[in-house]
């Protein structure tokens, strides 16, 4: 058993609910959000009443920082076919909401066409690029927390290189704050390591669900750093999983900022095999929080999520 498959795993507590263990390992202040829509995925395959199935979608709003320890989960059948199932998973923590998610689920049949729709983009070997090391004050606000032990970065574009857009040279400090200093959009190759090799369907988009969640933060930051800003507290994911490659070692993510206005940023990642096979699109939304409001400050040492209730 690989950690990601231990480490998302649940056990029966009674008649539609479930319980897992949060550990330390995908913590990044606090417990990571593809983390946990991991775990409330594995809740989802352990409900269903197929061995056979496998993951389709994936869809979480984040209700409530989670914690270091046991989580209970409480998994609903909504719809079960032949052809699909509908699966509504709730977790808590101490009679607290943590998350709600609809997983979407399907047998693997060798029926209709097989084409891939959504080529890869140009990008050198993983072998051929350099590991990714992020930016001084990034690694001042992130480096220490134990989830970046478990991925591996070689960044092809984004994360390093010149800020320098043209024409920005005359703006002020306060100005610069909402000037993009370059694209929204981040390609390279990750890995991760402790979730290879699983021949499940459902372990192996656990790896998807949190490589393409990690990445959503940092596309939106990555224009308007150094120094970084702002925090956005993700409210929403959706992944949506094509296929599995279990064996793939290297996977080529390309992520893009969609859309930033209201207070709210967007941003969308997609997943392929070195052999430009189409693994995985995820989707999100964050709220903004400015790191010069008093509120940010003061709560990010107290609480993530405090940071959406006022």
């Amino acid at each position: 058993m690989s950690n990601l498959e231990r480490q998302t795993a649940v056990e029966r507590t009674g008649d539609g609910t479930y319980r897992g263990e949060i550990v330390e390992d995908w913590r990044m202040w606090v417990p990571v959000g593809g983390y946990l829509t991991s775990i409330a995925l594995r809740a989802a395959q352990a409900h269903a009443s197929s061995t056979t199935t496998q993951p389709v979608s994936v869809s979480c709003h984040y209700l409530n920082e989670a914690r270091v320890g046991p989580a209970d989960l409480e998994v609903t059948t909504l719809r079960s076919t032949d052809r699909a199932s509908s699966f509504l998973v709730r977790m808590t923590q101490d009679g607290r909401d943590i998350l709600a998610a609809l997983v979407a689920a399907a047998p693997a049949v060798d029926v209709g066409p097989k084409l891939n729709w959504q080529e890869a983009p140009a990008a050198p070997a993983p072998e051929d690029s350099e590991a990714t090391i992020l930016d001084d004050d990034v690694l001042a606000l992130m480096g220490e927390e134990p989830f970046w032990k478990n991925l591996e970065f070689r960044m092809i574009k984004g994360l390093m290189g010149s800020h320098n857009y043209p024409g920005i040279d005359h703006l002020t400090q306060e100005e610069l704050k909402f000037t993009p200093r370059r694209d929204a959009h981040i390609r390279g190759w990750q890995r991760m390591a402790c979730g290879e090799g699983q021949k499940d369907p459902w372990v192996d988009a656990c790896r998807s669900i949190i490589i393409t969640a990690a990445m959503q933060f940092a596309t939106v930051a990555d224009p308007f750093t150094p120094p970084l800003q702002f925090i956005a507290p993700t409210m929403s994911l959706t992944v949506d999983f094509h296929t599995f490659h279990p064996e793939a070692q290297w996977l080529l993510a390309d992520a893009v900022g969609s859309y930033a206005g209201d207070g709210i940023l967007g941003a969308e990642t997609r997943l392929w095999t070195r052999d430009g096979d189409f693994i995985a699109t995820a989707n999100s939304k964050m709220t903004y929080h400015d790191f010069a409001e008093p509120k940010t400050s003061e709560r990010l040492g107290k609480s993530w999520f405090q940071l959406t209730e006022e």
